[in-house]
């Protein structure tokens, strides 16, 4: 009788000792859950946290891309390190001027002085070939002593167009094709970097535009590599100063965009010598038009079509070292554009 109480007794007592045991070997696992969850709860919290601030907070890149012309409707595109004007200003100025599409900047302090129309798409004819220049500078693939052979890429079909005078099968080297560009403003010169950058026309137009959007010339769209007539081929006078203030970080531009005259020496397809003068199309370089009293042309690149008239970019520099990025868009003829241009630069000490 005894030894089933005190058996029973013990069975008991060993029953509260082994619950006591699992209590305690239960209590890390609890523990550990616990810790989880508060884990899961703290990072919940913080992406909520983040996906609220991300939600609500002032889009800073969007602002810092595009600014609010005076017109409410109008957007024009930004850069902390460059010159935004006006659509219009000073134009009580600028009544002497009569081309259509009008900048004066002041390169030096990046500040923009005179404009007329200057987020007002235009066709740009040959300053189009500003950006063909900078794409091939740009392209780490391209060498200035490559020799590229002339193909069926160099046939331009619009009468009058300005060309280099290649003939397919010739052999030139990258430098001669980019002197011909800027300095004859050959069509056919356009064609062939074109090819050589990006495999074909098409896809160097593509490029064309994705550098514009970059450079933040939201008013841009290309259709070519030459600037030939195309009703959807156009720029504004402000994107077209933002493409040449680009191009103007390679010196090799400045030298390309400032030579007077470039002799070519190549052979053609039968390796007979060939040897062709170019003479800048501008007429500031080559001394048919005088520039105001102290200035003088650090780069240029002029155009002429019959729907875009006569177009200038450059980059002029004073005697006192202060530098001037002019536009000018759509003058009548070339005697006016270059009457345009010096009234800018006369105009500039009015304005600072």
């Amino acid at each position: 009788m005894n030894s089933e109480i005190t058996t029973g007794a013990d069975y008991a007592s060993r029953r509260r000792r082994s619950s006591r045991r699992r209590k305690r070997r239960g209590l890390p696992l609890i523990r550990l859950f616990l810790l989880l969850a508060l884990l899961c709860a703290a990072l919940a919290y913080r992406e909520f946290g983040s996906l609220l601030s991300n939600r609500y907070a002032p889009n800073t890149r969007g602002s810092a891309l595009l600014q609010s012309t005076a017109q409410a409707s109008a957007l024009k595109p930004f850069a902390a390190d460059l010159a935004v004007p006006e659509a219009d200003s000073g134009t009580d100025l600028l009544g002497d001027v009569r081309a259509e599409g009008v900048l004066l900047i002041d390169g030096t302090n990046e500040k923009a002085l005179l404009s007329r129309n200057a987020y007002t798409r235009m066709n740009p004819a040959s300053t189009t070939k500003i950006m063909t220049c900078l794409l091939a500078l740009e392209d780490s693939d391209i060498h200035m002593d490559d020799v590229w052979t002339a193909g069926p890429e160099i046939v331009v079909s619009e009468p009058g167009a300005s060309m280099g005078g290649f003939q397919q099968g010739d052999k030139l080297t990258a430098e001669q094709v980019l002197y011909c560009l800027m300095v004859r403003s050959g069509a056919d010169a356009a064609n062939m970097i074109a090819k050589q950058v990006a495999g074909s026309e098409e896809a160097f137009v593509e490029k064309m535009n994705a550098r514009a959007k970059e450079l933040g010339a939201t008013g841009t769209h290309f259709t070519n590599s030459h600037g030939l007539t195309d009703p959807d081929h156009y720029t504004t006078p402000y994107d077209l100063y933002l493409i040449l203030h680009e191009a103007m970080k390679y010196p090799e531009f400045q030298k390309l965009a400032s030579q007077k005259l470039y002799t070519a020496d190549y052979v053609d397809a039968a390796g007979q010598p060939v040897q062709k003068k170019w003479f800048n199309t501008n007429y500031y370089l080559v001394g048919k038009a005088k520039l105001p009293e102290g200035f003088s042309v650090v780069a240029a690149k002029t155009g002429t079509t019959l729907a875009a008239g006569a177009c200038l970019a450059q980059l002029t520099a004073s005697e006192s070292g202060k530098q001037y990025y002019s536009v000018v868009l759509k003058s009548p003829n070339h005697d006016v554009l270059y009457q345009d241009a010096s009234l800018l630069l006369q105009k500039s000490a009015q304005v600072h």
